[in-house]
């Protein structure tokens, strides 16, 4: 087995199921993208984490390939849940999710509402 194809050790899922938590999860100012998630899981910055995402009203589950770039290691108030931000790589699927993403959200990626991260 080639070292592309090992799979990471930690594995997370997240389910986006409207237009809201899309937003809130969003980090656009990462280089190719990437999604916060709430959790209590312990991980460090720059862990390779496989993420399994289903992003409503898409049934398919996505199999992406991330790293830990962002960490709340503590709920900081009610906008910001305790959870890692996972960047996107520059793989395929990758870029198809960070674009459908963005198709999804639209304008109101230029919104200045406060997020999970920023």
């Amino acid at each position: 087995m080639s070292l592309s194809t090992v799979l990471p050790n930690k594995m997370i899922q997240l389910k986006l199921t409207d237009k809201s938590q899309i937003y809130n999860s969003y980090m656009p100012f990462l280089e190719n993208g990437g999604l916060f998630v709430p959790t209590d899981d312990t991980l460090s910055l720059e862990e390779e984490v496989l993420l399994v995402l289903e992003i409503a009203p898409h049934h398919d589950k996505k199999y992406l390939r991330t790293k830990v770039a962002w960490i709340n290691p503590v709920r900081t108030s009610p906008q910001r849940p305790k959870g890692v931000g996972l960047a996107f790589d520059a793989d395929e699927s990758n870029i198809q999710v960070k674009n459908l993403i963005e198709s999804e959200l639209g304008k109101m990626l230029l919104s200045d509402r406060i997020t999970y991260t920023l």
